[in-house]
Formats: structure tokens, C-alpha cells, sequence
């Protein structure tokens, strides 16, 4: 009975860090895409997320590690600890026998994920300038990014969909190009597309330039 309450408590613990950490993410997501890295302190997150500004050290340590679980966050759309290649869009990108149809399911990822990146990158690529700590993350996630298109790329290969006489590495540097943002602010943000105008431009785009037709 004793070990049944403990793991029922140590179980609410566990759920109220989450809370916890979700609250000071949402806060610094917010204040950090409003006036920016530099001009939001620790103590302004502290008190978005209504908790004490030690709270906020014990959890992340530093401002710059909070920016960079924020970008996690915003790329997944959660804080579980669920490694992308067990998500599940990339389980439906295996099961997809059509490359046409990966392409589409791919391209609906990645819009996605930009509208929820896109704000944070900005804020990354802004504090970047400036900033030396943020300069090495940033150059961080754009490694782990062109690392995530390639593993896509290979897993094209091995699967027949990738497109004849391109290579993994070619491929790579073109999904790359259009995990981040960046078109998507462009297109949507610049130009006023609709997300459903860019999503299907994305999924023409990759499936013309980087899937295979089966011809």
C-alpha cells in the first residue's frame, strides 16, 4: 500500500513538473516572439508563467537552453520525449506505398511545423547576430535539421522513392531548404498565400524535385 501512494505521489510530481515547464515555455515563446531574446529577461518569463525566477534556472539552467526548448517544442507541437523518427508522420511516410502520397504527407508536416516555427526562428536568427551563445545554437539546430533530411533522404532511397540520379546528399540539402521556415514566411506571411495554397505547392515542389515517379 506504502509503494502504491509513493508511486501515485512521485506520478503527480511528475505531472506537475511538466506543468510547469509547459507554462515557462508558453510564457518565453510568447515574450521572446513579442520583444525579442535580448529585451526578454528570466524574470518577465518568471512571471508570465507565474513562478518564482529560481524555478526557471532549476528547470533550464539559462536563458538560451529555455530558446532552444522552445524551438523543440514549436518543431514537435508538444514537450513528450518522443524521438521524431517515432512520430507519428513518419510512420505514415513509411507506410505510404505512393511517392506522390509521401510527398503530400511530408508537405503537410512541414507546414505545420513552420506556422509554429516560424516566429522562433526569427527570434534564433535575430539574436544570432548578436549573440554568441545563441550564434552556436543556432548553427546547432540547422545541423540537427540538415541531419533529420538526411536520415528522410536515405529512408527515400531504401525505399525506392527517391528520385534517379539524385543523391542522399542532394536530397538532403533540398529538404533542408524547406524544413525551416522560410519559404513558408515568405509565401504565406510575405506574399499572403493560405496555408492550404502552400501546403500543396510544397508537396508539388518536393515530389517534382525529389521523389521518384516510378517510371
Amino acid at each position: 500500500m506504502t509503494e502504491v501512494k509513493a508511486a501515485a505521489s512521485e506520478g503527480r510530481r511528475q505531472k506537475k513538473a511538466r506543468q510547469t515547464r509547459q507554462r515557462i515555455l508558453t510564457a518565453a515563446a510568447e515574450l521572446f516572439t513579442r520583444q525579442g531574446y535580448t529585451a526578454t529577461t528570466v524574470q518577465q518569463i518568471a512571471e508570465r508563467a507565474d513562478v518564482a525566477w529560481q524555478t526557471v534556472y532549476s528547470v533550464f539552467g539559462t536563458k538560451a537552453a529555455i530558446l532552444s526548448a522552445a524551438f523543440d517544442v514549436a518543431v514537435a507541437g508538444d514537450d513528450e520525449p518522443i524521438p521524431v523518427t517515432e512520430r507519428p508522420f513518419v510512420q505514415a511516410i513509411r507506410d505510404a506505398a505512393d511517392p506522390r502520397e509521401k510527398a503530400g504527407i511530408f508537405a503537410h508536416h512541414l507546414r505545420e511545423s513552420a506556422a509554429r516555427t516560424a516566429g522562433v526562428v526569427s527570434v534564433i536568427e535575430s539574436a544570432a547576430t548578436t549573440d554568441p551563445e545563441i550564434a552556436a545554437l543556432w548553427r546547432k539546430l540547422r545541423d540537427q535539421g540538415l541531419h533529420g533530411m538526411t536520415l528522410a533522404a536515405r529512408g527515400f532511397r531504401d525505399e525506392g522513392a527517391l528520385r534517379p540520379g539524385l543523391t542522399v546528399a542532394r536530397a538532403a540539402d533540398i529538404l533542408w531548404l524547406y524544413l525551416g521556415p522560410w519559404s513558408y514566411r515568405v509565401l504565406v506571411t510575405q506574399r499572403g498565400w493560405t496555408p492550404d495554397e502552400y501546403e500543396a505547392w510544397l508537396a508539388d515542389t518536393l515530389y517534382t524535385q525529389v521523389m521518384s515517379n516510378g517510371a
